[in-house]
């Protein structure tokens, strides 16, 4: 008779995800769903105790290394991780970054000390190949740190090209771009297709970047009263992130500038966080879910099929 093993071997994923998926639990893909059955249905499997048949190697872990700013997108994408872990039979845990490069070797020993079964790593790094030549299995969320390590992103590009055209679209002629990304204007993707979408139109964009250390010292409504009045006539603002958006909109207002009448703003993020801006702010959306459980996916692979190439597909989920 066929087990849950037999079932977890041809389907290439781990006994508790299997057992999960046969008894109608968990957050799995269709497609995952559809496999599983069919292979059960072909292997004649007869279902018993999902306890018996539940991993019984003990806890599993995997590591999920995040910045330790207070920033609720983190704390949303984190949660729906932690709940993917648990479909596939792991646990996450959570480990602060305060993005210090000097401490990379270290924290990479530490994880492999505690028996972590793979990273899933949502902060910057200063070496991308130290990373990839890591013994543990790394997923990145967000930016590439190489082509050897598989990432999980958004189609960035597409979303700064569909802010663009909508302000334009709302008439707006001079364009300010507000970013916390770490790793300079010419990677970050948002922002190119942002300014390849205006140049087509025959605007210029003045970009502004928020730096660690005004993350860090709270002083990002320093950065944005100074880009505002240093550009008084700008009409239009993406921020490449939800919280520089909602900080931008509480500036203007203080500074009497009304939003949208006299400035108009476009974020980039998850929509739960909506209801807490005034006025509600206009969102490139992020499928946030989606991409929390296509890294678990990724990463689980690699950890249970080390023999079977990796890659993710990168498409539009904005």
């Amino acid at each position: 008779m066929a087990t849950i093993q037999d079932i977890a071997d041809a389907a290439g994923i781990s006994k508790a995800a299997v057992s999960r998926i046969l008894n109608h639990k968990g957050s799995f893909s269709q497609e995952t769903i559809r496999r599983v059955e069919d292979i059960a249905r072909k292997m004649n499997y007869i279902s018993v105790s999902a306890a018996r048949q539940e991993d019984a190697e003990g806890i599993k872990l995997i590591a999920a290394v995040f910045p330790t700013q207070i920033t609720p997108y983190y704390g949303i994408l984190t949660s729906l991780m932690e709940g993917y872990a648990y479909d596939y039979g792991y646990h996450l845990m959570l480990c602060g970054s305060l993005y210090d490069y000097e401490k990379e070797e270290e924290l990479f020993r530490n994880l492999t000390d505690r028996k972590i079964k793979g990273i899933l790593l949502g902060s910057f790094v200063k070496d991308g190949a130290s990373i990839a030549a890591q013994s543990l299995p790394v997923v990145t969320i967000g930016y590439q740190i190489n082509e050897e390590v598989p990432t999980v992103r958004t189609d960035n590009y597409s979303g700064g090209r569909i802010a663009a055209l909508h302000l334009c679209g709302k008439g707006c002629r001079k364009l300010l771009y507000l970013t916390g990304f770490e790793d300079g204007l010419e990677n970050d993707l948002r922002y190119q297709g942002f300014k390849d979408a205006l140049q087509e139109q025959g605007k210029e964009v003045y970009p502004y970047t928020i730096t660690l250390d005004q993350k860090l010292n709270g002083t990002i409504q320093d950065v944005i009263t100074r880009m505002a009045l240093e550009h008084p006539d700008a009409d239009g603002l993406f921020a490449e992130s939800q919280r520089l958006a909602m900080e931008s909109i509480a500036v203007y207002r203080n500074l009497g500038i009304e939003v949208p009448k006299s400035m108009k703003i476009v974020g980039y993020g998850n929509p739960c966080l909506l209801p807490y801006s005034s006025p509600k702010l206009s969102l490139i959306r992020e499928n946030t879910a989606e991409i929390a459980r296509q890294a678990v996916e990724v990463l689980v692979q690699m950890i249970e099929r080390p023999e079977e190439p990796v890659s993710f597909e990168q498409n539009q989920t904005t």
